[in-house]
């Protein structure tokens, strides 16, 4: 079975669009991956701020009793 030269160029023309719509898909799909990965990355770091914060608060509070005075309790009479 022969094609003419039309046929083939319309069988050419239907693979170069479903190609470019694969493309297209793949390319959105990325960015799609993209963006989740940026929201995981912005994520990650307001977590590693937050424990920085909690340590720095809880080496404040622990240092805090370290350094306060040992007295003895006093007893008032009225």
């Amino acid at each position: 079975m022969s094609l003419s030269l039309e046929e083939i160029k319309g069988e050419f023309r239907e693979g170069y669009q479903r190609t470019e719509e694969v493309l297209s898909g793949m390319d959105a799909y990325i960015m799609k991956l993209e963006k989740r990965i940026s929201l995981l990355e912005k994520q990650q770091h307001g977590i590693e701020l937050l424990t920085a914060r909690i340590d720095e608060i809880e080496t404040a509070i622990y240092a805090d009793e370290t350094d306060l005075p040992v007295t003895q309790p006093k007893i008032y009479v009225g």
